[in-house]
């Protein structure tokens, strides 16, 4: 059984902790760690949510419906987010994964926050395109109150790496920085949350399970944010045509058109934004706004001494370029890609994405999108040779 237990804030070197013991029993832990936590710099403690029990469900539930143990909640979780765990998510989290079942779930009660609604709507700060359209969109051309885009969240829980290597926290940090930059030119605030989630979800696979430790993150601050934009990664029709595609491999991709709007509470809605586009018609959304044009981090591998920027030649990088370059915009995006590195790497990627239409969803929109715009692209037998070719000899791509 997987028990989650003693909630308490703790406050060490400057960042203020909300977390709970993690306890494995009936078979031996597959966890170093034997607590779980998310944690904020301490001049926002006050915003970590410590009436409930919320922010530490999600991810012991997934796991443990991996591993085959029930899972208890020895506090309160709200009583929607109960109720949309018993009603619906299990079954998605079953669906999801042939590695999954169904387990018993329960909790010591449910309870209602009683302080005022919080008067925060966020989205995070990440500056990948799919974030930089949920700017664009509510933030930049929204004029509704009710509705606009006033906080920003930076969160550590494995996308930046491995919690175990120190150098996936410093990522994080670098990161943050650069996008304290584009905080700044909005003039909008961005809040740090650190959390050790990907000690947990990295034990299947961080992009996998990922986005389920970013939702709960943001559930640990629903005493403030009342409104959450998460930004999709593909669109309602890809998501329609890929979703088998997604099973086992990305949670998020395999069911955010409907998921993530059941991850509410009472007093905290989680709202999924960008389905109405795909990737490059994002892409091409954003390419004449300045923020974008100065900001914008896509890198999945960025190189140590640059601190935290685009390489230009990762497959990230060329799921943003490719359309770029398709669209005519390269050099608008001068600033935060090297043109010329981009040159240098991307006729393997092309090749690479018309080998994979049909079979990976992002790469099946991008060759769309390219051959939407007319953009000259080689042949699949000619990419087939190629790549394998390539592959012979050694030169792959990044």
């Amino acid at each position: 059984m997987f028990t989650i237990k003693n909630m308490r804030k703790e406050t060490e070197n400057g960042w203020t902790s909300l977390k709970c013991d993690f306890e494995v029993t009936g078979m031996t832990s597959p966890f170093a760690e034997k607590e779980i936590w998310i944690a904020v710099e301490n001049k926002n403690a006050d915003m970590l949510t410590d009436e409930v029990y919320d922010p530490f469900v999600l991810v012991p539930l997934i796991l443990g419906m991996k591993y085959g143990q029930d899972v208890r909640i020895e506090g309160n979780i709200s009583p929607r987010f109960y109720h949309n765990i018993t009603h619906y998510l299990m079954t998605i989290f079953d669906n999801f994964s042939n590695y999954t079942k169904k387990v018993n779930f329960s909790v010591a009660g449910v309870r209602k926050i009683e302080a005022p609604i919080g008067k925060l709507i966020g989205t995070g700060i990440s500056c990948g395109v799919d974030n930089m359209v949920t700017l664009y969109d509510n933030f930049a051309n929204e004029t509704d109150e009710d509705f606009k885009v006033n906080s920003l969240f930076f969160v550590n829980c494995g996308t930046h790496g491995d919690y175990e290597n120190p150098k996936s926290r410093e990522l994080w940090i670098d990161r943050s920085k650069l996008n304290k930059q584009a905080a700044d030119a909005m003039n909008l605030p961005m809040y740090l949350i650190d959390s050790n989630f990907h000690a947990f979800t990295h034990k299947w696979r961080e992009q996998t399970i990922g986005y389920l430790a970013i939702y709960s993150c943001v559930l640990g601050m629903q005493k403030y944010v009342k409104r959450y934009l998460t930004s999709s990664n593909l669109s309602y029709d890809e998501i329609a045509d890929c979703r088998e595609l997604s099973r086992d491999f990305d949670i998020a991709e395999y069911c955010e058109d409907y998921m993530p709007h059941l991850i509410s509470t009472e007093r905290f809605e989680l709202v999924i934004d960008g389905c109405q586009y795909t990737r490059a018609e994002k892409t091409e959304r954003i390419c004449d706004w300045e923020i974008a044009q100065k900001y914008l981090n896509v890198c999945v591998r960025p190189n140590e001494d640059d601190h935290g920027k685009n390489c230009s030649c990762c497959h990230k990088c060329m799921w943003t370029l490719i359309p770029l370059d398709a669209m005519g915009k390269l050099d608008n995006f001068k600033e935060v890609f090297d043109i010329d590195t981009y040159h240098k790497f991307k006729g393997r990627y092309i090749r690479k994405f018309v080998c994979g239409y049909g079979k990976d969803s992002m790469e099946t929109s991008i060759i769309s999108y390219c051959r939407k715009k007319n953009y000259k692209l080689p042949s699949y037998l000619y990419s087939k040779i190629r790549k394998k070719i390539e592959w012979t000899l050694g030169i792959k791509t990044k």
